[in-house]
């Protein structure tokens, strides 16, 4: 009887040991992040008279490997660049230095002819709106993670940005409405309706700067239809960049930069890609090709 009642603790102790080692690695990345150091805030801020943005040739490096190597761009405030690629060669890593996530090695990345480490952050933020193909949201209502965009917006506001969205087809089919509770991370919903809530989050924003990464990359035709719609409000009238995989997001830019080894190897827009017949062209005709069953 006393074994038996010294074993079970000694047996849970042993669980325990074993759920410490299994979070070890989850304990080492939550260490790193906590021990990097915030990027240094300017100490006299200028604030950007525009909202054209530039890459004044941008070098940036991960660790050992050189994700850009002398990139150069202008996107006029207002219009939009589409930048495509192959997977993993630094084109979420463009999007990132515009919204200094990261500093830059060599060159400078402005955003209305000033230097993004010469603006305040919240004053960098404030003109910046991203939507991600991972959308991350809160443990909330559907109501409370969109106002994340501008907490202090009306409810006519937030029920315009919805619908703008799209998102309010997603809204009237839930039993609780705007009271849904999303799931830590938007695991409650699905894939498309999570985009739909960033996407009314960003238009809520108003910012004039529009970041997107590969929004509708992994989305169903539905949710597709409806992302795209979402996305065309967001974009008007606003200076974009984005990433995009699927080439019928891209024909909506009026310029075109294909990125690859680090370096810019073409950009025109795309009818002048298209009539060049080179690594534009063949991207764009091989996602034009049906795939065979």
């Amino acid at each position: 009887m006393l074994a038996a009642r010294c074993a079970d603790p000694l047996l849970s102790l042993a669980d325990i040991g074993g759920q410490l080692r299994g979070a070890r690695a989850e304990l080492a990345r939550l260490d790193t992040v906590l021990r990097t150091e915030p990027l240094p805030e300017p100490r006299e801020p200028v604030r950007p008279e525009h909202h054209g943005l530039e890459f004044d040739p941008v070098a940036f490096q991960h660790g050992d490997r050189t994700v850009l190597d002398g990139v150069s761009l202008s996107i006029p405030e207002g219009r939009r660049l589409a930048v495509v690629g192959p997977s993993g060669v630094g084109k979420s890593t463009l999007l990132q230095l515009l919204a200094r996530f990261h500093d830059v090695d060599a060159g400078a990345v402005r955003v209305g002819g000033v230097d993004v480490r010469a603006i305040d952050t919240e004053a960098l933020m404030a003109r910046i709106a991203i939507v991600f193909q991972e959308v991350y949201l809160f443990d909330g209502t559907i109501e409370e993670n969109v106002r994340v965009g501008r907490p202090d917006a009306g409810v006519a506001e937030v029920r315009a940005a919805a619908t703008a969205a799209r998102l309010d087809e997603v809204v009237e089919r839930l039993p609780r409405g705007w009271a849904t509770n999303v799931g830590e991370g938007g695991a409650l919903l699905s894939g498309g309706e999570r985009q739909r809530v960033s996407i009314a989050r960003a238009l809520l924003k108003n910012a004039p700067i529009v970041l997107l990464d590969e929004v509708t990359s992994a989305l169903d035709p539905v949710n597709e239809a409806a992302v795209h719609d979402g996305i065309e409000r967001l974009m008007a009238g606003r200076t974009v960049v984005m990433v995009a995989h699927r080439m019928r997001t891209v024909q909506r830019a009026d310029r075109v930069a294909f990125l690859d080894g680090g370096r810019i190897v073409e950009e025109g827009s795309h009818d002048e890609l298209l009539r060049r017949g080179d690594r534009y062209a063949d991207l764009w005709h091989a996602s034009m090709t049906p795939v065979a069953r």
